[in-house]
């Protein structure tokens, strides 16, 4: 097996900085509108970004990219960046709304989230605080709200992860065929020993190949129709995308028992999102064996929610308790519902124990201004993924 062009996976933090923008089509803009974006471009949001592509796949509905520190999806009106480590996810917003400018088309919502970061203390400015994001969020699309965006976060400090939340939308009417995007995304820590074990090239005996990794860890068959894009970094790391018509569903593996995280999403719409998610949540918990998961469940317009039972875990994994619940109605239309698990024989004295506890108002300023989202320094984030 030749190790030529294998990224390297370097210590860093496993939680996501995840942003989401619909757009509306302008008069005279393409009619594959975002997706016309030309791939230089793409490369030059994501140095700004502060990450690179590393492959792709498309349908007919979107694009999908699977990067260095994560996952980018490009749908006609629909951007969706994701990103982990110390990138500078938003230090590519100016530049994405000026090239959605110059194709005709306008922000019509946005949406931030995240978790609570494991290191706070490593990220840069403006990640040192959520109100430090929320501002620069504010500043590009606070003025499509009469009142500004609004913010929350989810979740107790010392029950796991947090989740912090950012919408904006311009509550304008919406056309007929219009159909709320779904989001349902599951974060892990503490994985089971045997279970990272899938996730390393180095040291694993059975490691073959990345498709391999997907097949035999059961990850292919939590989406089985869809085209998959996946990547196992050097010495360890996973990254996956799964594009199936307008849904999707991606991964992130940090394996390392010291900092052990993995983030999988669904999202898209109703149609796309169709087993009951408490069957999913079981599949999953059974691949990675972690012992905090959170749960997140999102959709953007709560009135055309035809269920009006999606945010409901009815049930939750065998082994797993419930260690707290809450949820959110948006000013700007959208509904959050978010959930913290335990597994209740965890050992005690587990050395990943203290990562749980990093929520965000302990964050520590360790970056001066000069390395804000209005620097000039845009260089990729030497190595690999989660």
């Amino acid at each position: 097996m030749t190790t030529d062009n294998i990224l390297a996976a370097p210590i860093f933090e496993g939680s996501e900085k995840r942003i989401e923008v619909d757009f509306r089509l302008g008069a005279n803009a393409p009619s594959n509108g975002l997706r016309a974006i030309p791939r230089e471009t793409l490369d030059e949001l994501m140095t700004l970004a502060r990450c690179c592509i590393v492959s792709s796949r498309s349908n007919e509905q979107l694009d999908a990219y699977v990067l260095s520190e994560s996952s980018l999806f490009v749908y006609p009106t629909k951007w969706i960046l994701k990103t982990c480590g110390t990138t500078r996810l938003l230090n590519s917003v100016p530049r994405l709304l000026e090239v959605a400018r110059e194709l005709g088309m306008e922000p019509r919502r946005c949406k931030y989230d995240r978790a609570s970061f494991l290191f706070p203390e490593n990220q840069p400015f403006p990640y040192t605080a959520f109100e430090h994001e929320v501002g620069f969020l504010d500043q590009h699309f606070g003025a499509m709200c009469a009142n500004g965006g609004t913010a929350f976060v989810l979740g107790e400090p010392y029950q796991g992860l947090q989740w912090h939340v950012y919408l904006a939308d311009d509550m304008a009417p919406l056309e007929k065929s219009f159909k709320p995007t779904y989001n349902f995304e599951i974060c892990m820590t503490e994985l089971g020993n045997e279970a990272a074990l899938q996730f390393f090239r180095e040291g694993n005996p059975k490691f073959i190949s990345p498709e391999r990794t997907t097949q035999d860890t059961g990850i292919a068959a939590l989406k089985p129709r869809a085209i998959i894009d996946d990547y196992v970094f050097e010495p360890c790391g996973y990254s996956m995308n799964g594009i199936d018509g307008t849904g999707l569903i991606t991964i992130h593996v940090t394996p390392e028992a010291h900092q052990s995280y993995a983030s999988v999403e669904f999202s898209g719409f109703g149609e796309d999102l169709v087993e009951p998610v408490h069957e999913v949540l079981d599949k999953v918990v059974k691949i990675f064996r972690p012992g905090k998961v959170s749960v997140t469940l999102q959709v953007d317009k709560v009135d055309m929610d035809a269920s009006g039972a999606w945010g409901a875990l009815t049930a939750l994994p065998a082994g797993y308790g419930l260690q707290g619940v809450a949820s959110q109605v948006s000013p700007c239309g959208g509904k959050v519902a978010y959930y913290t698990l335990s597994e209740k024989l965890a050992a005690p004295g587990s050395p990943n124990g203290p990562l749980h506890h990093a929520a965000s108002f302990l964050s520590i300023a360790t970056s001066s201004l000069s390395d804000s989202e209005n620097g000039n320094s845009s260089e990729p984030e030497a190595g690999g993924d989660n």
